[in-house]
């Protein structure tokens, strides 16, 4: 890799990335999630209660992989460490989020919160950097 290069330069062009987390066990499970770039850092925003988060609980070590949004891979798999951001610093996340969300993207998540069986949920996010 050159040295001017950043290894999430890849990811340009895509919305979606597949991210592998692990099992205790080292089993890995991949998820399409939805990131934004900024300052060489990866975000994006997921629910407090999905099971991607008890796995990074226990181990941030991940692979990220451009992919669709139904997580066919689009691209070579990199390894990366993701931190769950805290409650009290993830002003910045939610700033970064919400500047790249596009309006069609704030119409659809505003009409799947009109369907009466969605409970809405709380959300965190996760910072992902290279693992070098």
């Amino acid at each position: 890799m050159n040295q001017n290069t950043h290894p999430f330069d890849y990811l340009a062009g895509h919305r979606t990335i597949s991210l592998t987390t692990y099992y205790k066990s080292g089993k890995g499970v991949a998820t399409p999630i939805d990131f934004i770039r900024k300052n060489d850092h990866l975000y994006a925003s997921t629910r407090v209660d999905s099971y991607k988060v008890k796995r990074l609980r226990n181990n941030p070590d991940a692979k990220i992989a451009p992919c669709t949004m139904r997580g066919k891979l689009k691209g070579p798999e990199i390894n990366v460490k993701v931190w769950i951001i805290p409650k009290a610093e993830e002003q910045f996340a939610s700033e970064t989020m919400e500047e790249a969300i596009t309006l069609l993207y704030k119409i659809l998540i505003r009409l799947s919160k009109l369907a009466f069986w969605r409970k809405e949920t709380e959300r965190l996010y996760l910072e992902i950097t290279p693992q070098i």
